[in-house]
C-alpha cells in the first residue's frame, strides 16, 4: 500500500508538472519579450545602435495588441536604426488587421531609419499585395534586393543591403561594389542559411530570422529542438544567436516574436536583438 501511494503521488506530480509546462508553453512564454544585447568592435567611441525584430506572425491569437510590448521594448533602446527581417503576418488570408498594425508600427522610433525586408510569409495568403504598403505606411523603407546608405552625424557611411525572400521571392545581389564604399556593411536576409551564398561579399554583419529557434528548446530533450530546426527550410545550419562566417563576417539569427504552425514556445523566449556597433 505504501509503495502504491508513492507511485500514485509520483504520477500526480508528473501530471501537474506536465500541465504546468503546457500552460506555460501556450499561455505565457509566447507573450514574453526578452532583449538580447550584443557589442561589436569595442574599439571606438563612435557608436551605432541597431535594433532588430523579426517574425511577428500576427494572427488571431497574437494580434496588434501584443505588439505594444514589442514596440515599447524597442523604443527603450533609443535605436539609431530599426530593422525588421520579415514575416509580418502568419497567414494573411486567414487573419489581417492592417490599420491596427500600421498604427502600432508607426510608434516605433529611430534616430535615422526603419528598414524592412520580405519573409516567406509576406508572400503567401495574398500578403505580397499588401506587405510593402503596410510597412511603408508604418514608416519603414522596404528593401528588395536593394542597397540603402545611411550617413551618421559623425559622417560615417553605413550600408544596408536588403535581399528578397529566398524561398518565395527572387534573390539578386544589389551592386556589391558599394560594400567597399561604406564604413560598415549590414546584409538583411530572412532565411539565415542564405548567408552562405554571399561569402564573397565582405559584409560585416548579416541579420536574419525565420528559424524561431525551433520554438522549443527543452534541455533534457535536445532532440525536440534539433527536429524542429531541421524541418525549417534554410535555417538548419544557422538557427539562433551569433555565428562567425568566414574571417570577418558575423551572422545573427533572431528567434522572432511570434509563432507558426503551433502557437507555443518553450525555452525560446521571443526576442528583440540590440547591436551596439563601434565604428
Amino acid at each position: 500500500m505504501k509503495n502504491f501511494k508513492i507511485f500514485g503521488g509520483t504520477i500526480l506530480l508528473l501530471v501537474l508538472l506536465s500541465g504546468t509546462c503546457i500552460f506555460y508553453a501556450f499561455k505565457i512564454e509566447p507573450y514574453r519579450v526578452t532583449t538580447n544585447k550584443m557589442y561589436i568592435n569595442e574599439k571606438s567611441s563612435d557608436v551605432l545602435k541597431v535594433v532588430q525584430f523579426s517574425d511577428t506572425h500576427i494572427k488571431e491569437d497574437f494580434t496588434y495588441k501584443n505588439l505594444d510590448k514589442v514596440v515599447n521594448k524597442i523604443n527603450e533602446q533609443n535605436p539609431d536604426i530599426v530593422t525588421f527581417t520579415g514575416d509580418l503576418y502568419d497567414n494573411y488570408a486567414k487573419y489581417h488587421d492592417n490599420d491596427a498594425i500600421i498604427k502600432e508600427l508607426q510608434k516605433i522610433n529611430s534616430k535615422y531609419y526603419k528598414i524592412a525586408i520580405y519573409g516567406n510569409h509576406d508572400y503567401g495568403g495574398g500578403a505580397v499585395k499588401q506587405y510593402e504598403s503596410i510597412m511603408e505606411k508604418s514608416g519603414f523603407i522596404v528593401l528588395k534586393n536593394e542597397n540603402w546608405y545611411i550617413a551618421t552625424d559623425t559622417n560615417k557611411k553605413i550600408l544596408f543591403t536588403g535581399l528578397d525572400d529566398s524561398m518565395l521571392g527572387n534573390v539578386l545581389m544589389a551592386d556589391f561594389t558599394k560594400v567597399y564604399k561604406a564604413d560598415y556593411d549590414i546584409l538583411l536576409t530572412h532565411e539565415p542559411d542564405t548567408a552562405d551564398l554571399f561569402l564573397e561579399y565582405p559584409y560585416d554583419l548579416v541579420l536574419s530570422g525565420h528559424s524561431h529557434g525551433g520554438q522549443f528548446n527543452i534541455p533534457v530533450i535536445p532532440e525536440i529542438n534539433r527536429r524542429a530546426i531541421s524541418t525549417t527550410k534554410l535555417a538548419s545550419k544557422y538557427s539562433d544567436g551569433m555565428y562567425k562566417l568566414g574571417s570577418n563576417t558575423k551572422v545573427y539569427v533572431n528567434t522572432g516574436i511570434g509563432t507558426t504552425h503551433i502557437s507555443a514556445r518553450f525555452g525560446v523566449v521571443p526576442e528583440i536583438s540590440v547591436f551596439t556597433i563601434y565604428l
